[in-house]
């Protein structure tokens, strides 16, 4: 019963004017009915008038909600059902047996089945209409000395119920999933735009501390301070790739699954989460009972971690004795679990933890990171549940069908030998970016490869320079750019006669969302960069690009 008036409370969250509203309309609807009834031709076998006046209070009071005291308010939702099933569920049915079904009778009962089904989740518009017809045929037998059912209509009725209850079910269903996909593609707007003003600036600043480290001493005060200024800008760079992977709804294609140690995923995870201290750090620790290899991607598994440690975390500073324990196991599933001494999750909320947007104890949650956990698990063919007991810990294990390891080539055999990496020196690379600092950083790195750098400010003053007989051997194309973005300029770009139509491009973004990766390989990119610049992956993506140019053109 607890779980079926918690759906019947969620029902109403967004909404809660709408009881006012049924209310006010339920204070004027009940009396001037009844007047019109006693004023028309219709044969009135029964007077209501007493119930009428008990459903004409208890409407007016749930109109004035708003009126209530504090002291009250908490009861709101339970007095709102009670007022739901007396007026609608009860009275009308009742009246309806007494006047022998007669034509307004039954009209009054479709309009009161359909007001139920709008006012509450499938699940009580069963209950409260069974109950209460069933209630109102209990009442009308003993109150009526030969009580006669209105056969043919009740055997009409049930399956007129039960369409009623179908189409309202099916039209919340859908308008349910409509609101989400707009929910989603609102927050994956919201979180590109944010993640670009957010990456620029920290890409700044951590240049900045590049700069400071590199003139300081390591054992100075001004250098620790660096280094926690480095801690800071990891954690934020962290949240918003947590954030731009959980909105994203693309799914992994089987060649990017590959056999993963969840020992080594999992310490890995432990090592690089940006912790706020070394005592939140010190609260976490790896159990290895047996490892077991996964299909999975290594990056979206340590961001599933990373989003249970956030969770969990969080709590610290409330409950600083808190542990919180990894343990790889294989008995008496391949599972890891993660384990927290914290204040656990209520029951009621247990049940849809891992529904889209839907948060516990976090006033800053978005409700989306144990969606992307359990939409994740499942489709590497595993399974994420949670116990949790209330005030003492919270548990998630997550099943992982095990795969073989990967197995080690033979002793005998001669590795093959890797297709040479073009050396970067000499080659020359076009930066394409409307802020000068981001030119500058892109520069600074690109040079000390050895590269030669040409700039532009704009996407048309590249494709000006490309035109104008500029060719570099490789672009680096910003994606928010005023004028031609980065997506148009390169579509441009790919339309060009001859080499500069064929020259590589690599997406710079503070925005690298999967919608963001499937439009750029569409508009012809080789491939994208997050913001700020990773050294090791800018000069891994340099050299494979220039590297398939190379082979495309011996092969041509």
């Amino acid at each position: 019963m607890r779980d079926l008036f918690a759906r019947y409370v969620r029902h109403h969250e967004a909404n809660r004017s709408l009881l006012e509203w049924i209310g006010a309309v339920g204070a004027v609807a009940f009396p001037l009915l009844y007047l019109l009834r006693m004023n028309s031709n219709f044969p009135v076998l029964y007077d209501d008038i007493g119930w009428r006046i008990v459903a004409t209070v208890l409407c007016a009071v749930l109109a004035l909600r708003r009126r209530w005291p504090s002291a009250a308010q908490p009861y709101y939702f339970a007095y709102s059902y009670f007022t739901i099933f007396y007026c609608l569920a009860f009275l009308l049915p009742l009246t309806m047996l007494h006047n022998k079904a007669a034509t307004p009778t039954v009209v009054n009962m479709i309009w009161s089945a359909a007001l139920i089904v709008l006012l509450t989740d499938w699940r009580n518009t069963i209950i409260v209409l069974s109950s209460g017809y069933a209630l109102s045929v209990a009442v009308f037998w003993a109150t009526v000395s030969t009580p006669h059912l209105p056969i043919d209509f009740i055997l009409w009725w049930i399956p007129m119920c039960g369409v009623l209850v179908a189409c309202g079910s099916i039209s919340k269903y859908v308008e349910k999933r409509a609101e989400l996909e707009r929910m989603r593609r609102l927050y994956a707007g919201l979180a590109g735009s944010v993640a670009h003003e957010m990456r620029t600036p920290l890409a700044q600043i951590q240049h900045v501390f590049r700069c400071i480290e590199a003139e300081v001493s390591p054992d100075s005060e001004a250098a620790r301070l660096v280094r926690q200024g480095h801690s800071a800008i990891q954690r934020g760079l962290q949240s918003i790739t947590i954030t731009l992977r959980q909105v994203s709804h693309r799914k992994p294609a089987p060649l990017e699954l590959r056999p993963l140690s969840a020992e080594q995923c999992a310490r890995k995870a432990l090592d690089e989460y940006a912790y706020d201290s070394p005592e939140a750090r010190e609260c976490v620790h790896l159990r290895v009972e047996e490892d077991f290899h996964f299909q999975g991607d290594a990056t979206t598994f340590e961001l599933m971690l990373f989003n249970l440690l956030k969770n969990a975390l969080y709590y610290l500073p409330v409950r600083p004795t808190m542990e919180i324990g990894v343990t790889v196991k294989t008995t008496p599933t391949t599972c890891i679990v993660v384990r927290d001494t914290g204040p656990g999750i209520p029951p009621d909320v247990l049940s849809r933890l891992f529904q889209e947007f839907q948060t516990h104890g976090k006033a800053e949650g978005t409700g989306l990171g144990l969606a992307f956990c359990y939409r994740t698990i499942h489709e590497w063919g595993g399974a994420i549940a949670c116990r949790s007991e209330h005030g003492h810990f919270t548990e998630f294990t997550i099943n992982l069908p095990s795969c073989p390891s990967p197995a080690p080539a033979p002793a005998q055999a001669a590795p093959a030998m890797p297709e040479p990496m073009p050396s970067l020196k000499g080659h020359t690379v076009l930066i394409v970016d409307d802020i000068w600092f981001n030119r500058s950083v892109a520069r600074t790195v690109t040079a000390s490869l050895g590269m030669t750098v040409l700039e532009a400010e704009h996407g048309q003053q590249a494709l000006d320079m490309l035109q104008g007989g500029a060719m570099p051997d490789i672009v680096l194309m910003d994606m928010s750019m005023p004028g031609l973005d980065g997506m148009s300029t390169t579509r441009r770009l790919r339309a060009l006669p001859g080499a500069a139509g064929r020259v590589p491009v690599l997406a710079l973004t503070a925005d690298d969302s999967a919608d963001v990766l499937a439009e750029a390989r569409e508009a012809g990119m080789q491939g994208v960069l997050g913001k700020p610049i990773d050294v090791d992956a800018l000069t891994t993506a340099l050299r494979t690009s220039l590297n398939q140019t190379s082979s495309h053109s011996l092969r041509v």
